[in-house]
């Protein structure tokens, strides 16, 4: 079985400054640029500024170090909104060799949703070596622009590291009557889905009320979907893979013995992982 990747354990290759908190990241770089002109923005504060928010879930950027490099090749970098950053390929690579696995594959999905020239993509991948180079070719194996959500990307890729068929992003789905919904991972072969139930996207009565309709006319439809929360991906992978696990098989999937032998001894390893330090 495939060793299981470090979830939580961020690479530290990029030079951090601890500048005073309480201003956003785009304030906090103007202000380093004006003492010191050679500084390009880099990593999680290039992605920032480019306008992607890769920071760890509930991170403050007020809080969050800067990150930055001094006299980057000149093809490397850009200048956005009169700061200058690494590009947005660069920025790209450098957040999925560095980042944690599934914080790396949602950035990665959030670049490659944007638009990026794969001919860039290419340059800014040629200098890297060693493990860097294998963490951004894995990031970006499991990266899919159809993801709509960080957490979304989190969900689709546990899911894939534990060796689960790959699902749909954002599942078209029609129902009686002509209706279209989306499923934000399905399968259609076996009408099986997964929502990601999120505080930030439910604020109100009227929002869950609508989730609860559409998730019970997708049932009616003959749909099964498992719904999942913040915390459940984040912290508590297990119940809710085994649950996914359960609904597959019981509207058709056929695994071979050896296949769900590893699925099981896998989504034990993902859980392990999750909590590693």
């Amino acid at each position: 079985m495939t060793q299981m990747p470090k979830y939580r354990t961020a690479t530290a290759t990029l030079e951090r400054s601890q500048s005073p908190t309480g201003a956003g990241l785009n304030k906090r770089f103007e202000a380093l640029t004006e003492s010191d002109f050679y500084a390009v923005a880099t990593g999680r504060t290039a992605a920032w500024i480019h306008g992607f928010d890769v920071l760890p879930p509930g991170a403050d950027e007020r809080e969050w170090p800067l990150e930055y490099a001094r006299e980057l090749p000149r093809e490397e970098s850009t200048v956005i909104d009169g700061l200058p950053v690494t590009n947005r390929a660069r920025t790209l690579i450098d957040c999925a060799a560095d980042l944690p696995r599934l914080e790396a594959v949602a950035a990665a999905d959030q670049f490659l949703r944007a638009g990026i020239d794969s001919r860039s993509l290419s340059a800014a991948l040629d200098p890297l070596r060693g493990d860097r180079l294998r963490r951004a070719n894995a990031t970006l194996l499991a990266a899919d622009p159809r993801a709509e959500s960080p957490m979304e990307s989190w969900t689709r890729c546990l899911l894939g590291d534990a060796g689960f068929p790959a699902p749909v992003p954002q599942l078209r789905v029609r129902a009686p009557g002509g209706r279209t919904s989306f499923l934000d991972l399905g399968w259609e072969a076996w009408k099986v889905g997964v929502e990601y139930d999120g505080m930030a996207t439910h604020v109100g009565l009227e929002a869950e009320t609508s989730d609860h309709r559409r998730h019970q006319a997708l049932r009616g439809s003959g749909w099964r979907v498992v719904v999942v929360t913040a915390s459940e991906v984040m912290e508590h992978p297990r119940p809710w893979m085994i649950a996914l696990r359960d609904t597959l098989l019981a509207r058709g999937w056929n695994p071979d013995l050896s296949e769900l032998h590893d699925l099981n001894a896998r989504i034990e390893a993902v859980t392990v992982a999750m909590h590693a330090n």
